[in-house]
């Protein structure tokens, strides 16, 4: 029999080791706590993207279907409604015509007279007091138009005559710039929805009336898909392919795809310097140093990330950057 001495002793020590155990978790958490967080060396990912405020957007479409309902129910002036149709009629020769079809050039130079004519008459229309807004009218029209047509197109991937009134070589655009497979586009429909209204003021030399400028969160969702669906220039995704066609060994082949990947993140560069100018809120350093650390260009690089923390010491991009920011900087050395 164990005396009951022995027994007190051995529950005691017992305890005491579980007590022990119990202090030790904490502290052993907070070791690996502080682990995860010292910096690190670690090669950046993915590039952050400007957040629309999705209520914002909203508003955007609900304004768009308004300004489309009142052109409904009451006629545009006989100018706005001849500016419409001399769009149409320029984007329907546009999508129909081929580049070697004799007098084309032609057709379309008259086609565009016709539509820079109807636009001076058309602003004239409007008067002082209507301003632009027969104009916006219009472009919702056109816009709802539009939206129905893609839809269709990605349902049945038939282009008819009616998106081709209101957008032209749209889906042949999409198609060269690899946003197009068969009939599925790569915008969405806020990006689509941006993507027209911008469209349609370039085309007709509008960007500089502020009435027509698409607003903030429109422009964080079309520069989120730009920024998203990176990719480099025409000419040089040309002269990439033709590159690859004459390349004859691995090295060759590998030097073609950082060339390639090289432009990508140059145009991606591009459109965050462009949101940068409009959007305070997009973490533009940050986003730079990360596209300028997978064109390869690492002093360019750390060069951001330093920007970024200078900027933003805390929050929740300040210890992935310093991660990159040491990356970078070793990359940099070794060059």
């Amino acid at each position: 029999m164990i005396p009951s001495r022995t027994v007190d002793d051995l529950n005691r020590r017992r305890e005491l080791r579980d007590a022990v155990w119990l202090a030790l978790i904490p502290f052993g958490a907070a070791v690996v706590l502080g682990v995860l967080l010292l910096p690190r060396r670690a090669a950046p990912e993915a590039v952050p993207l400007p957040e629309p405020d999705v209520r914002q957007l909203a508003a955007a479409r609900a304004a768009d279907h308004e300004l489309a309902e009142r052109a409904r129910s009451a006629p545009l002036p006989g100018a706005v409604r001849a500016l419409g149709s001399a769009v149409r009629d320029f984007h329907s020769l546009e999508a129909q015509a081929r580049e070697d079809e004799p007098g084309v050039a032609s057709r379309l130079y008259d086609a565009k007279r016709a539509v820079d004519q109807s636009l001076i008459d058309a602003l004239g229309a409007g008067g002082e007091a209507r301003g632009v807004e027969p104009l916006r009218e219009l472009r919702a029209v056109q816009l709802e138009v539009f939206l129905d047509e893609i839809a269709r197109f990605e349902r049945s991937g038939e282009q008819t005559p009616e998106l081709q009134a209101v957008a032209g070589g749209f889906v042949r655009s999409m198609t060269a710039e690899g946003w197009c497979d068969g009939h599925a586009l790569a915008p969405r429909d806020d990006a689509l929805r941006a993507l027209f209204k911008q469209m349609w003021n370039a085309f007709l030399g509008l960007e500089a009336r502020p009435e027509l400028a698409l607003t903030l969160d429109e422009q964080r969702a079309l520069y989120a898909f730009y920024i998203g669906h990176a990719h480099p220039p025409k000419t040089t995704r040309d002269a990439l392919a033709s590159a690859r066609l004459g390349a004859r060994d691995e090295a060759a082949c590998k030097a073609i795809d950082e060339a390639g990947r090289a432009a990508t993140e140059s145009w991606r560069i591009e459109r965050i310097r462009r949101i940068a100018a409009i959007d305070p809120a997009y973490p533009a350093d940050y986003a730079r140093g990360v596209a300028s650390y997978r064109r390869g260009d690492y002093g360019a690089s750390a060069q951001a990330f330093r920007a970024w923390l200078r900027a933003h010491p805390d929050g929740p991009l300040a210890l992935r950057a310093q991660n990159y920011l040491r990356a970078a900087a070793a990359n940099e050395r070794v060059e």
